[in-house]
């Protein structure tokens, strides 16, 4: 059961957390190599990945935090 709420507040967090915060980390802190339509890729690929890094702590701070005994 942990499993299921676990990637259904991953999910979630990923579809509906706003990028705006994650488009402006990206662009300050990370370089992304490439040229034209390769870099924008990267460089998508990298807000990707960091709004799933973000909803998984998350997720798992939920479910450690309100984990029933």
């Amino acid at each position: 059961m942990k499993v299921f709420i676990f990637l259904t507040l991953v999910v979630v967090g990923v579809l509906f957390l706003p990028e705006t915060c994650f488009y402006a980390f990206v662009k300050r802190f990370i370089p992304i190599s490439g040229d034209g339509e390769y870099g924008m890729n990267n460089f998508e690929i990298t807000v990707l990945l960091m709004k799933t890094l973000d909803c998984t702590l998350e997720a798992g701070a939920v479910i450690t935090l309100f984990r029933t005994r």
